[in-house]
């Protein structure tokens, strides 16, 4: 019997997954562990034919001589937290869900645009502590009018740029494969360099991938070239932004405000209650700072985390292990590919 051990897997997970896995036609041998994979739990692993994993899992390459996994199916659209060339060396088959609802980061996004733009998270603090008065450090910008510069025209991208235009702004993009017939029909204009986009923009938001190149894509070299006062929204990938960078940037006030829901240390932090006296102090010195700014929002990866969502990752996930188990069936070698295998 095949075992799948799904790590990092929360009640709201859990009720996706369990009768989508039920009607697997392979019988199978589930566990659902809330804790999450790393070099510290392999052993918890080390027994399974399948895994799958989360954004906050890790799967390093010291770790591999400890399992006996085939495949690996990623519940996300990234996979950054896996060796794939380990992977592939090992012809373990990874699978991943490309796209899950978009429009929940889209939205998402755009949300946390309006949040800054019109500071929000300084309103409600003055009115949980009952002060309702108007002061100079609430006056905010419309939205019409101004530039915005996202990087990545995904199907998130795309999605961010289309709303964005519904607010009558300007909308400039960079990628590195443009949809111009896309571009011309949404009026969004492509320019040929990043640096256009930091000069240009009133507001940045990130949807590119973390390749090598993308690493640290807003440092402190780009910071200067942008507009005083910029704001910056990533829901991205954390390591798109110097988070040090970022934080001198917002003391200096050239950055007028930012907000994250992917940050680039988020596996220390993220996915814990710092509040709760049983989970200690936050041990991320650079996010206690950012927490601290009044024009600044973090939260929890929570971008596509709607219904909507967790019922296509659910449903994706469980379609990726169907095709992996019918063709290592047929073809016991594991010389074949999976639609969902990873782009890189």
């Amino acid at each position: 019997m095949v075992k799948i051990v799904f790590f990092d897997v929360k009640p709201y997970d859990k009720k996706f997954l369990e009768p989508l896995v039920a009607e697997l036609k392979e019988p199978v041998e589930v566990s659902y562990l809330d804790s999450k994979l790393n070099k510290d739990t392999v052993e918890l692993a080390k027994d399974a034919d399948i895994i799958s994993l989360f954004v906050h899992d890790k799967v390093e390459k010291e770790m591999f001589d400890k399992l006996k996994c085939t495949m690996i199916a990623c519940r996300s659209a990234g996979f950054d937290y896996v060796d794939l060339t380990e992977c592939a060396a090992r012809k373990i088959k990874v699978a991943t869900v490309p796209s899950y609802s978009p429009s929940s980061i889209a939205e998402f996004a755009v949300g946390l645009s309006i949040n800054l733009a019109r500071n929000l998270k300084m309103a409600f603090e003055r009115s949980k502590n009952a002060d309702l008065s108007l002061t100079s450090k609430l006056l905010g910008f419309e939205m019409k009018g101004k530039t915005v510069g996202v990087f990545g025209t995904g199907r998130i991208g795309k999605l961010v740029c289309e709303i964005f235009r519904g607010f009558k702004m300007n909308v400039i993009a960079f990628d590195v494969y443009e949809d111009k017939e896309w571009a011309a029909q949404n009026q969004v204009e492509y320019v040929k360099t990043k640096d256009e986009v930091y000069a240009r923009s009133d507001i940045i938001s990130l949807h590119a991938p973390l390749t090598q190149e993308n690493v640290h894509m807003i440092d402190s070299k780009a910071i200067e070239k942008m507009k005083n006062g910029v704001l910056i929204v990533n829901t991205g990938r954390g390591g798109l932004v110097d988070t040090k960078a970022l934080i001198a940037g917002i003391k200096s006030k050239k950055i007028g405000g930012a907000a994250l829901d992917v940050y680039e240390k988020e596996n220390l932090s993220f996915d814990h209650d710092w509040f709760s006296v049983e989970e200690g102090i936050m041990p991320d010195e650079d996010l206690s700072v950012l927490l601290g700014f009044p024009n600044v929002l973090v939260t929890a990866h929570q971008a596509y985390f709607t219904q909507e969502a967790l019922k296509e990752i659910a449903n994706v996930t469980i379609s990726n292990i169907a095709e992996y188990l019918q063709k290592a069936k047929e073809q016991p070698d594991r010389s074949f590919s999976l639609k969902n295998a990873p782009r890189v």
